[in-house]
């Protein structure tokens, strides 16, 4: 068929193609032809998409004086958005985003009932029509009238208005046209080749004559399997012949993109998941996506929807590490700090002012774009669609947008489709007069992005893979269908619920009975067939369980060769070829020097608890520096809620210092202290001014309150004591680290003896100061280093477990909660000293344990031990995993018994 459909452009014949995609293929072949030739300049040929050649015609029609100057055109925006005020205006109270999908939904119906001449059918005014059918009267009804009394024509009603000039003979000069690609003609469509006939314009319709070809049938394991062996298929062939074209067609595609991407690419460039190229490959994926996912497309929106006065901190991340910026790559470090230190100081939602001064310490770039979203957050009025395009460009520009990096093909392609969709944008004012607010206009601009569907135009060489429709009136040297199962080809009809079904059946819509889906399987099944000399029908032999079979579409060509083998199943994947190519390295040891003892370590009583649960992670984060990135709370953290019982109980215990001066407070000033005082540190937290997080304080006074009182409760119960200290730091050494501590509370009990006291407001765990089996040795640090001479250590519970102390020490301290460590025959606290089996049995033999191992993992530390233990999952969990990558290890990993 190219080489008739060639022959014709080059005499000067216009050709109609059913889809962009094979009009942008004759195009190439043409361009190809010519250069084959010896020409170097040549006229370009007069090859359009049906769409395109309408709108040609339209244009052609209002330059000649004809129907089109009586009516103003429609683009598919003002048309999407009439629809939705005209049933807005018939259905007031539906939601915003059912009447988003109702219009899509509406204006299919309405294309449909346009190509099928049925607008004035007898169906309409019978009886019994269902309700979606009354309502799609109604609201094409008002969709008409608004039509008619603005004088506007819908691109859905373009061939009707445009058959008139053709029977007035106002294109009469139009020359022979050929039509190629269209598996089927819509009465519509079809009075208007009959039009141009009746005028003598000689209409060809260029049909795929049938042709011999090796056929083969191929079943699969399953549906990745199925995609894996076209893959490998595809490119065995364009490695043999560099200028083969081969095509593979997956029916499903759209639904499927990803997978068949990442599938295809594992196969034709390994090592794309790391350098990420793919522009060069033989490759061409024929997918569209919606252009707001297109990455510069969002980061456009993204800023756009950034200029407001509080922003998600979510968003806000996104477009910090945007590649669409300016100095993107220059300030890179700067931003990635940047991002830390918001994630310390803001809240999962904040006010963009708040990002302003950070901004400017640390990105003094990016604080240009912060500071352009805040002028833009402050613009208010209303103002037309037009008006607000201009803003909107005006913004991206002010605030550094698509960046300052060179812009390759696929980029200049959609920056180019945003800039027709802006026009667009502007265009759909014409339906919506009044001004508009800039929510609802940037609204609008999003759900435009949302439903154009955008496709970068690829190389018409190599492997084409693409969807059923899109293989329409193509070539190829080699073809592989995929999904040819009995259960999934053809696909089950789907009547359009807006329209009559007699009406559909009588007319014969697609989809309306089964025996239509089937014959047009059947029409697209012979086209495959007719496409390639070369051919491979395959299909899965299960989905989710469920056993497959093949189409009988496929007739005999399936039967007799549906074990045939396919050349080139055994090409491996991009890991499996790294694996059969990898070679062993002997690394020599290279111990880490050891930590310097004038060195302070920074993290306190954490290094040693790290140590004693995972080596590694403690080299990491305490020798390495690393540490795990936050992420911001939407209301008030564990760690801050920590934070605050500390500093409430810290400003109440500074004011009343012994047992007796409390008790001596009435119960009415202990809350009222206690609630100062907590109001006082909630007044610390960043955005407490925020109105949302005044909400969130007043909620954790409520909750934190009691939990306070009935604390300062269970201290009364206790004997007699004295607060020695709150909150005080501590420099000590051990072994020969330098660490700094702060102690939450020491208590002077009677006798003189002194208690050590760590608030927790999660759940404690007593058991984890084994020295057998050590998780935290902070409280054993206290009573070694900073008060060696204390009677007992314990956690102070508040929290929603309960309010409670315990703890170990000597015995008949008089507190509830406090054990006593020992083996009598009814047992405390049963601790084990490391690595044996023995019982401790005394506080002063349990404080030498501690002791003796918080020495012990100093110096492990301080010589750079940074073992793994894959038995410890502790390695495995966070943001460390990756590093330590315990998951690779043999061993497994297991929890602690």
């Amino acid at each position: 068929m190219y080489k008739a459909l060639l022959a014709a452009l080059s005499s000067g014949q216009k050709v109609v193609t059913a889809s962009n995609r094979l009009s942008r293929t004759l195009l190439h072949q043409y361009d190809r032809h010519q250069q084959r030739s010896g020409l170097t300049a040549w006229q370009s040929p007069d090859v359009r998409a049906w769409s395109h050649w309408l709108r040609h015609l339209w244009a052609e029609s209002r330059f000649r004086g004809g129907a089109a100057r009586r009516c103003i055109l429609l683009d598919d925006a003002s048309a999407d958005l009439l629809w939705q005020q005209s049933i807005a205006a018939m259905e007031p109270d539906r939601p915003v985003l059912s009447l988003r999908s109702f219009a899509k939904a509406a204006r299919e119906a309405w294309k449909l009932v346009n190509d099928w001449d049925a607008l004035a059918a007898p169906e309409w005014t019978r009886a019994g029509l269902g309700p979606d059918q009354q309502a799609w009267l109604r609201w094409s009804g008002n969709f008409r009238e608004r039509c008619r009394e603005a004088g506007w024509i819908d691109p859905d009603r373009l061939v009707s208005i445009l058959i008139e000039d053709v029977r007035a003979g106002l294109f009469d000069d139009l020359g022979m046209i050929n039509f190629a690609g269209f598996d089927t003609w819509p009465p519509g469509w079809r009075a208007m080749t009959d039009a141009l006939r009746t005028r003598g314009i000689e209409v060809i319709d260029c049909s795929k004559p049938p042709k011999a070809s090796r056929t083969i049938g191929r079943s699969c394991p399953d549906a990745e399997s199925e995609l894996l062996a076209a893959a490998r298929w595809a490119r065995s062939l364009v490695a043999a012949n560099r200028n083969a074209i081969v095509g593979v067609v997956v029916p499903d595609l759209a639904t499927r993109a990803t997978d068949v991407r990442r599938i295809f690419l594992d196969i034709f460039a390994a090592d794309w998941r790391i350098d990420g190229g793919t522009a060069d490959l033989p490759l061409n994926i024929s997918f569209g996506q919606p252009l707001a996912q297109v990455p510069v497309i969002r980061a456009a929106l993204l800023l756009l929807r950034l200029a407001e006065q509080y922003v998600s901190f979510r968003d806000f991340s996104c477009l910090l590490r945007s590649a669409w910026l300016n100095a993107a790559d220059a300030e890179r470090s700067q931003r990635g700090l940047l991002e830390i230190e918001l994630r310390r100081s803001l809240r999962y939602k904040f006010r963009l002012i708040d990002a302003l001064t950070p901004s400017r310490k640390y990105a003094p770039v990016f604080a240009t774009t912060v500071a352009a979203l805040i002028d833009s957050a402050a613009l208010k009025g209303k103002r037309s669609m037009l008006e607000w395009g201009t803003v909107f460009s005006g913004q991206l520009r002010a605030a550094g947008w698509p960046g300052d990096a060179p812009v390759d093909t696929e980029t200049w392609q959609a920056l180019k489709a945003w800039n027709e969709l802006l026009a667009s944008f502007g265009r759909s004012g014409m339906v919506n007069t009044d001004g508009i607010d800039r929510t609802t206009a940037l609204s609008w601009l999003q759900e435009l992005a949302g439903q154009r569907i955008y496709q970068t135009e690829g190389a018409a060489d190599g492997v084409q893979v693409m969807g059923a429709l899109e293989a329409a009136g193509l070539e190829f040297d080699h073809l592989w269908v995929c999904g040819m199962a009995r259960e999934l080809w053809p696909a089950a009809a789907h009547p359009n619920v807006f329209i009559p079904l007699e009406l559909q059946r009588r007319l014969c819509m697609p989809d309306s009975t089964a025996a239509l889906t089937l014959d047009y399987a059947a029409r697209v099944t012979q086209r495959f067939l007719n496409s390639a000399p070369d051919i491979v029908l395959s299909w899965p032999e299960q989905q989710d369980g469920e056993l497959l079979n093949p189409s009988p579409l496929l007739g005999r060509a399936v039967e007799s060769l549906c074990s045939t083998s396919v050349a080139s199943d055994d090409l491996p994947l991009w890991n499996e070829l790294a694996a059969c190519r990898r070679q062993s390295e002997l690394l020599e040891h290279d111990p880490p020097p050891e930590f310097k003892a004038d060195r302070i370590v920074r993290g306190g009583a954490s290094v040693l608890n790290l140590q004693a649960i995972s080596p590694l992670n403690a080299f990491i984060e305490k020798r390495l520096g690393a540490f795990e990135i936050e992420s911001p709370a939407l209301g008030i953290n564990a760690r801050e809620r920590g934070n605050l019982v500390h500093k409430a109980l810290e400003l109440f215990y500074t004011a009343y210092r012994d047992r007796a001066t409390v008790a001596a407070l009435s119960p009415e000033i202990r809350r009222a202290s206690l609630a100062a005082f907590l109001r006082e540190a909630l007044a610390t937290l960043p955005g407490s001014d925020d109105t949302f997080m005044q909400q969130v304080v007043e909620f954790e006074i409520g909750q934190q309150l009691p939990r306070l009182i009935g604390f300062i409760d269970l201290d009364l119960q206790r004997p007699d004591f004295k607060v020695i200290a709150c909150e005080q730091k501590h420099s000590v050494t051990i072994a020969s680290l330098q660490l700094h501590l702060k102690l939450d509370r020491l208590d002077e009990l009677a006798g003189g003896r002194k208690f050590v006291i760590d608030y927790k407001t999660g759940l404690v765990a007593r058991q984890a100061w084994n020295p057998a089996k050590p998780r935290d040795v902070q409280l054993p640090l206290y009573v070694t280093t900073v008060v060696p001479d204390a009677a007992a250590v314990a956690f102070a519970q508040i929290s929603v477990q309960g309010i409670q102390y315990d703890g170990v020490g000597v015995a008949d301290l008089g507190i509830a909660g406090m054990r006593a460590p020992g083996s009598r025959a009814r047992i405390e606290v049963k601790y084990q000293a490391p690595r044996t089996e023995a019982v401790i049995n005394s506080w002063e033999e349990l404080r030498e344990a501690w002791a003796e191992l918080l020495r012990t993992l100093a110096q492990q530390f301080a010589a750079g031990d940074y073992r793994l233990d894959p038995r410890n999952p502790a390695s495995a969990r966070g943001q460390f995993a990756v590093l330590s990558r315990i998951y690779d290890s043999n061993n497994g990993i297991y929890e602690d018994e």
